[in-house]
């Protein structure tokens, strides 16, 4: 792989910094006073943050940036060493803005653990270069309701902290780490209020992995080009590397994420496309011009070996966005100008991707498996593969890491959002794109959007039942939008997400996630007698009548009294037009004047 020569021996160095046996006993987290035995609840997290910010309030601040569902205050942890403690301070500082996020998953809490670490050291004066590196922004707590689920049984397979940890889902059995796009829950639309208000440069996304037993104790994994603007990739490629050798360095194994095709084969190669869905971490911020660097922790490590490698890979992380700062500042606002520029009213046609696949690059990776040996399961009858950690086999598979476009579509100079959808200006809200509300209906061509035969799911997914395949038809019509609907413009620097959750195909999209659903839905009828005599009176054309002895030739119409009927309703004056219309158009053409934004800023 381009970004870094994998390391699969087992490095015996000691690791760089601070200690637990070096740390006054006041300032010992939770972890470190029961030897790794528990995690600290969110009272005892909140209750440490405030001494560290009681210890160095100049660079250290603690606030919030929403609430949980059931009403907690989801905590938010600023350090800067020039004090800047509001996005605009932070901005004006040229320095990048990190945004490290842990527990979305609330049973994985290294990343937690880890921060709580790395911000004693901070406010005890000892790690002054962390807090000039860049302003840092610590989320050490993002799935708050399920981090208070606590059970040692939340985990079955993870090695610690064995006196129990939060569950996996928030309390609505949302898992968040499938709802960046969608924003169904209070704690999405809250961090994505924090990334808009913020524009952090970088985000890193702190889990720990179940899967296949190894030697790595961290493995990694970022959005490349095409889907990351090449100019952020290009920043990446260079740095992540140096971080990760840092890291090894002070004694953590690592490699990349391995994302089995087939996770109960390993041997079924590793594929990072699926991972990178605008529903996860690693695809949406792609999608706003900033790398999310996937952070997953190997479970069957022991607790304390996972959390001290968590804390040195977000010490060298900071440090190394420090050292080369202006070039991340610099490369985030290059994609941003190209985005804009893309969509401007004065830019060439060009195209949008609308769905990823995996990329044509394979290449070997070698992985440090333990030995294995298979034998049939007792439980399943299946092939169950058994791990023995008395031997490190290299094993080599083949890698997918990049992706490449697998649907694009003209890129539209726009978005209108026809009035009267509420879940459509919600989204648009959520994701704070830039948008202008109509006072007073306006007559434009456009591109209309029109879905038919849906296919639903046979099972409920994140509280909802997707919607995995429908017909589309697009098509240019003249149509009045009225007053009160919603004017989305191109030249945004997000307008990506725009896209993601406007264009039906998306595999995140609205339409997916069933919130149009209305739209398959029909709401008029006409009685059989009534159509009976419409049709008889359309029968007098003679191009009426020739295509309905074309249509009859078709058995699956001749046959299915429904689809005659709906033949025939079609062509009537009584026929619903928006049936399977999408409330969103495409305006392929002069956008429309800017008004004032909606909703206000």
């Amino acid at each position: 792989m381009r970004r870094l020569p994998l390391v699969i021996a087992l490095l015996t160095q000691i690791a760089l910094v601070v200690t637990a046996s070096e740390v006054p006993d006041p300032w010992l987290t939770v972890a470190e006073r029961t030897d790794f035995r528990a995690t600290a609840s969110y009272a005892e997290t909140m209750a440490y943050l405030r001494r560290v910010e009681s210890a160095a309030p100049a660079i250290i601040r603690v606030t919030s940036f929403g609430a949980s569902a059931e009403g907690r205050e989801l905590p938010l942890v600023i350090v800067s060493s020039d004090g800047a403690f509001t996005p605009a301070a932070a901005a004006a500082t040229g320095k990048p803005i990190l945004l490290l996020q842990s527990c979305i998953h609330a049973g994985e809490v290294d990343g937690k653990d880890a921060s709580l670490m790395l911000l004693r050291e901070i406010a005890l004066g000892r790690r002054p270069d962390l807090a000039e590196a860049a302003v840092t922004l610590f989320v050490p707590i993002y799935n708050l309701d399920g981090h208070e689920r606590v059970s040692p049984y939340n985990r079955p397979d993870q090695d610690g902290p064995v006196e129990g940890m939060g569950f996996r889902t928030t309390t609505a059995g949302l898992n968040l780490n499938r709802d960046f796009l969608r924003l169904a829950s209070p704690e999405a639309q809250a961090l994505a209020g924090l990334v808009a208000d913020w524009r952090p440069h970088l985000h890193v996304d702190n889990h720990v992995t179940d899967g296949a037993d190894h030697a790595w104790v961290l493995t990694w994994m970022v959005a490349e080009a095409p889907l990351l603007d090449p100019t952020v990739d290009a920043w990446v490629a260079e740095h992540l590397p140096r971080v990760l050798e840092a890291t090894a360095a002070a004694g953590h194994p690592n490699g990349p994420y391995l994302a089995f095709v087939d996770w109960d084969d390993p041997t079924s190669g590793v594929d990072w496309a699926d991972i990178q869905l605008p529903r996860y971490s690693t695809g949406y911020f792609p999608l706003v011009n900033r790398p999310s660097i996937l952070v997953e922790m190997h479970s069957h490590k022991p607790y304390r070996d996972r959390v001290l490698a968590n804390r040195d890979f977000m010490d060298a992380l900071i440090l190394e966005a420090g050292r080369a700062g202006e070039g991340l500042v610099r490369a985030v606002a290059t994609a941003e100008a190209r985005t804009r520029a893309v969509g401007a009213v004065d830019a060439e046609p060009s195209s949008v991707v609308v769905r990823w696949t995996t990329g044509d690059e394979v290449e070997p990776l070698t992985w440090p498996s333990y030995r294995t040996t298979t034998e049939p399961s007792f439980v399943t009858g299946s092939p169950l593969i058994a791990y023995h950690r008395d031997e490190i086999v290299p094993t080599e598979v083949t890698f997918r890491h990049t992706v490449k476009p697998e649907l694009e579509l003209a890129r539209p100079r726009g978005y209108l959002v026809h009035a009267g959808w509420p879940q459509l200006e919600a989204a648009v809200a959520g994701h704070h794109l830039l948008a202008y509300r109509l006072a007073a209906p306006v007559t434009i061509e456009v591109e209309t959007i029109r879905v038919a035969e849906p296919v639903l799911a046979d099972r409920p997914f994140q509280g909802t039942v997707m919607v995995t395949d429908f017909v589309t038809t697009r098509q240019a019509e003249r149509r009045e939008v009225p007053a009160g609907s919603l004017w989305i413009p191109a030249d945004q620097p997000d307008f990506a997400v725009a896209v993601q959750l406007f264009e039906p195909e998306a595999p995140d999209s609205l339409l997916r996630w069933g919130v149009l659903n209305a739209v398959f839905e029909m709401k008029s009828y006409i009685g059989p007698d009534r159509l009976e005599e419409a049709a008889a009176e359309l029968l007098a054309d003679d191009a009426v009548r020739a295509e309905w002895q074309a249509a009859l030739a078709d058995p699956s119409l001749a046959g299915d009294p429904r689809a005659r009927y709906l033949w025939w309703f079609r062509r009537t004056p009584y026929w619903d037009e928006r049936f399977g219309l999408l409330p969103v158009y495409r305006v392929m053409g002069p956008p429309l004047p800017a008004g004032e934004p909606w909703p206000a800023r």
